[in-house]
């Protein structure tokens, strides 16, 4: 009996603390504050996407984010622009699971139509697409 009061304890204590830790919506206030790029570089920043790009917006947010790596200095050895690719894999994998496997290889989607942006710029928009990925998929669901 001791043993169960004892580990009831443990787990609601655990479960208190877990449940008032902050899960962020994406990694972008993370690479806002330790990704520095020189001021020359620039990256493919989709805007003003519509609908049916909004998947292919997202795979060309996640290349860039490699242009990124290559190219601009991660305070923590790349860890918190690996994390963002991770979560756009994530958010793209749950779109296409949603939609079917839409095509991304639409010439109207392309990642090079979007102009070349600095890097806050690009974090700003990828913000917006997320976004809008998230208001037309809740609003749907």
């Amino acid at each position: 009996m001791e043993h169960f009061i004892r580990i009831a304890f443990w787990i609601v204590t655990l479960s208190g603390c877990l449940l008032s830790l902050p899960i962020p919506e994406n990694n972008i206030p993370l690479l806002r504050k330790h990704v520095k790029c020189p001021a020359e570089a620039t990256f493919y920043t989709p805007s003003n996407v519509n609908e049916q790009c909004l998947t292919a917006a997202l795979v060309c947010c996640e290349k860039e984010l490699q242009t990124v790596a290559n190219e601009c200095n991660d305070t923590q050895n790349g860890t918190f622009i690996h994390l963002a690719q991770e979560y756009l894999t994530e958010v793209i994998e749950n779109l296409e699971k949603k939609n079917g496997n839409v095509s991304i290889t639409s010439t109207e989607c392309a990642c090079e139509n979007w102009t070349e942006n600095p890097f806050d710029v690009f974090l700003n928009k990828a913000e917006s697409v997320l976004q809008q990925v998230y208001a037309a998929y809740s609003t749907s669901a």
